[in-house]
């Protein structure tokens, strides 16, 4: 595993040109737009820490993430996995109006209207729009950060696989409420037996319905308890914890070896993984 580090600045902070003659003394790789400077790092770069030093001098502060390679990914037992692209509906900002999805979505008798905690399912979502989900076969909707949604014939494949933990809902257009014919949601039932660790930007404490909920750091790494390992027999969790800001209140998913392997054997692009670490 490595780490990215994205410098994105704009050129008059760097007001004597020390970083840009030093990237370019060094031919390190930048791109422009406009008077904005973008940078991206590995932390194994020959010249990282003097990048490092040039940057906090005007204190830019970087966007940190993890890569990880083929190998780490496939020898993996459990990975977390979200969307490299979400699609924008539903939105929020019909809560409480009439016609919202989430009237016809959820049960909304103990939603906080401050965190997004309280959320029961009760019935398809009802979107606006069927997303362009034959391309991509697996998305999402923005603010369901643990909700997916796939294909009728990537269905069928995983109902041929067996995978567990999971079930499929039809999804319905709001304005007709009529079933969409090729999508459906894929629903994790199942919740992650063990407490995941991760290192925390910061602890959000609900003053309106109690709920603690941690923002994890974009480079943290996860990691779990290796005795859980005896107590996992489904493809699909949901993390115990809730995580996010503002009124994003998710669960992290996270899926077996065999499903990340399905999903590479069968080119599922719309998906980002880390390992998930038994120690």
């Amino acid at each position: 595993m490595k780490k990215e580090y994205h410098y994105f600045f704009n050129a008059a902070n760097d007001r004597r040109g020390k970083i840009v003659n030093f990237l370019d003394a060094n031919a390190i790789k930048y791109s422009t737009a406009g008077d904005c400077i973008s940078l991206r790092v590995y932390d194994d770069n020959l010249y990282f820490n003097q990048i490092v030093k040039l940057f906090k001098k005007i204190s830019v502060s970087p966007t940190v993430t993890c890569e990880y390679s083929k190998k780490e990914l496939s020898e993996a037992k459990y990975l977390s996995i979200w969307l490299k692209r979400y699609s924008g509906y539903p939105q929020p900002e019909a809560i409480g109006v009439k016609d919202s999805y989430f009237n016809y979505t959820f049960d909304i008798t103990n939603f906080c209207t401050n965190c997004g905690n309280g959320l029961v399912q009760k019935d398809s979502f009802y979107l606006k729009k069927s997303f362009n989900i034959e391309r991509i076969r697996f998305g999402g909707v923005y603010w369901e950060y643990d909700t997916f949604f796939i294909t009728k014939e990537l269905q069928d494949l995983f109902v041929k696989e067996k995978f567990t933990g999971i079930e499929f809902v039809p999804v319905k257009n709001i304005k007709t409420k009529q079933i969409v014919d090729n999508i459906v949601q894929l629903k994790i039932n199942a919740v992650f037996p063990a407490k995941l660790k991760y290192e925390v930007e910061k602890v959000i404490d609900c003053k309106q319905c109690g709920l603690k909920r941690d923002v994890i750091k974009m480079d943290s790494e996860l990691f779990t308890p290796k005795e859980a390992l005896k107590d996992l027999d489904k493809d699909f969790y949901l993390s115990q914890e809730f995580h996010g800001d503002g009124l994003l209140c998710c669960r992290s998913v996270l899926i077996s070896n065999r499903v990340y392997q399905f999903f590479v054997d069968n080119k599922i692009k719309n998906i980002c993984a880390e390992p998930v670490k038994f120690v």
